[in-house]
């Protein structure tokens, strides 16, 4: 089992609280952590639930389990506590639905529901629920995954690489809730974006692959991403490790416009960057951050890195250094 520092998880559960005060507490700490609601419970056995809350550098994740409830965010409510974000359900448990400009969606356990939460919405759980809630800022969700996002979004997994991807992405999120080590959030929070991206550009028609090209390219990537900091990692190694030829690795990533060696170069300077701006960078020299990305040449990492964030290392480390 990996060993390292955990991050810090807020927790909220109704068990200690009284029956009459459990909605009224559960609609304060919502307000304050995740987003403002208004929360109604038909239980005969009175409303039950509990949440735990991660911060990430670009989104927070939440995972909520409760018994049968229904949640509204009003325009009332999206004054009082306003927030601009998307948030991606992915839900099981029990039948939902989701009701918001005028549509209702039912939802069956394992499918995923994309919306908007400065529009007034109505969610519903028939019987005991279980959700992850991905919630992304507008911009962070233009870039990764929609440019243009207005309307609600039911994803259902009815083709195999639909089905790949959600239970992939289901099954790296419960496996980071249950071992949120800070050393590997950040490449958790790439992951799950990445395979959000794939996931809703799939359900809208921007992105074609069948589901035996889908699972080479992610097991491709995860060769990659164990092997970052190697700087004798090579195209070669990784077809190798994924069971394909270089010809058809280059032709898995061609699926998605790049290539093998700029998906590794982005991801280590993605990795640099996030490293320079953290604490971590205290006492550490630029040549120190490049060698840990893997680039074995410091004037060749500054080239790359300038040319890809428009500043130089240096700059970006002084600036974190200053807010530190």
């Amino acid at each position: 089992m990996k060993t390292g520092t955990l991050l810090d998880t807020r927790r909220a559960t109704t068990d200690c609280v009284p029956l009459d005060q459990r909605l009224a507490f559960w609609e304060q700490y919502n307000a304050s952590t995740l987003v403002g609601l208004r929360c109604s419970s038909y239980s005969e056995t009175g409303f039950a639930a509990s949440e735990d809350n991660l911060s990430l550098e670009s989104m927070r994740v939440a995972h909520i389990v409760g018994n049968e409830h229904v949640i509204e965010r009003d325009g009332s409510m999206i004054r009082a506590v306003p927030k601009a974000s998307v948030f991606v359900s992915l839900v099981t448990g029990s039948a939902s639905f989701f009701f918001q400009n005028g549509n209702c969606h039912l939802l069956e356990p394992g499918e995923l529901m994309v919306y908007r939460t400065d529009k007034p919405y109505l969610f519903g759980f028939s019987g005991p629920m279980h959700k992850f809630i991905f919630d992304i800022p507008q911009e962070v969700f233009a870039s990764h995954c929609l440019s243009r996002f207005e309307t609600a979004l039911k994803i259902s997994a009815h083709t195999g690489t639909q089905r790949l991807l959600m239970r992939t992405l289901a099954e790296r999120t419960r496996g980071f809730f249950e071992q949120p080590l800070s050393q590997d959030a950040g490449n958790y929070q790439d992951d799950s974006l990445e395979l959000l991206g794939n996931i809703i550009a799939g359900q809208v028609g921007q992105r074609r692959i069948n589901a035996l090209s889908a699972s080479y390219l992610l097991a491709a990537k995860q060769c990659i991403m164990e092997q970052l900091a190697d700087p004798t990692l090579s195209c070669e190694r990784i077809a190798a490790q994924t069971g394909v030829s270089t010809r058809h690795l280059a032709r898995l990533f061609a699926l998605e416009d790049t290539k093998p060696h700029r998906f590794i170069m982005e991801k280590r300077l993605q990795r640099a960057y996030r490293l320079l701006n953290s604490e971590q960078v205290r006492g550490l020299d630029i040549s120190e951050v490049a060698y840990r990305q893997g680039f074995t040449s410091q004037a060749h990492f500054a080239r790359a890195f300038k040319a890809h964030y428009g500043q130089t290392p240096s700059e970006v480390r002084a600036i974190a250094l200053e807010k530190l």
